[in-house]
């Protein structure tokens, strides 16, 4: 990331999220061209269940490209204009270590509970929306185990106190994941269609039919 910043000082900025549970320090890039007026966001967050990852190795990717071709390329340049993009590339680090030293497969974060009879939270399910109710569990031995309550996990905490700050800005918000090929659209606790719906699954189809 320090790399990053120095390459490329005219449009990266590198900013404090938070910390985790075992206190390591949570940072996420800005990239976007200098503006006297607001600019819309677009969020990406990368790593959340630690052992995926190739999530994190896209984070990484994303950047490269969206860095390197911006003198050339008349739509990029046009988009860092206009908007920033805010990008987590690791966010569940302390999982994220533990699935690289120990655990392969370790998917959750790493705080004890239960008197340290398990440790780790599914920070995927541990928002506060609808938390808890479909697809997670109570039960803190399981890999969707939803926390002690909402937003109980420090890493939950940073990044949804820094989303609820820049919420009218945000234009898209992107958790980036590895466990299939999918654009995985809101909701996830119930079948009734967002009230956007149709522009949600509009968007993403042009773009894959209509590539620049």
């Amino acid at each position: 990331m320090d790399e990053i910043k120095e390459t490329h000082k005219e449009l990266v900025t590198i900013h404090y999220l938070g910390s985790t549970y075992e206190t390591r320090p949570i940072y996420y890039i800005k990239i976007g061209l200098p503006s006297n007026r607001k600019k819309k966001i677009i969020w990406m967050d990368c790593g959340i269940h630690a052992r995926e990852w190739i999530a994190v190795a896209f984070c990484q990717w994303f950047i490269r490209e969206i860095l390197q071709p911006n003198s050339h390329n008349r739509v990029i340049n046009k988009a860092l204009e206009n908007i920033d993009f805010y990008i987590v590339p690791v966010l569940n680090i302390d999982g994220f270590v533990y699935s690289w030293t120990t655990d392969r497969l370790w998917r959750k974060s790493r705080s004890p509970h239960d008197n340290g009879k398990c440790y780790g939270v599914d920070l995927n399910r541990n928002f506060n929306s609808s938390w808890c109710t479909i697809g997670a569990s109570t039960n803190c031995s399981s890999i969707t185990f939803c926390g002690t309550g909402p937003v109980s996990e420090p890493e939950a905490q940073a990044l949804s106190q820094l989303v609820s700050s820049l919420k009218s800005d945000i234009l898209c918000f992107l958790t980036m994941h590895s466990y299939g090929q999918l654009i995985l659209l809101p909701y996830g606790y119930t079948k009734d269609p967002s009230v956007n719906h149709d522009e949600q699954v509009s968007n993403p189809l042009y773009l894959m039919n209509h590539r620049v």
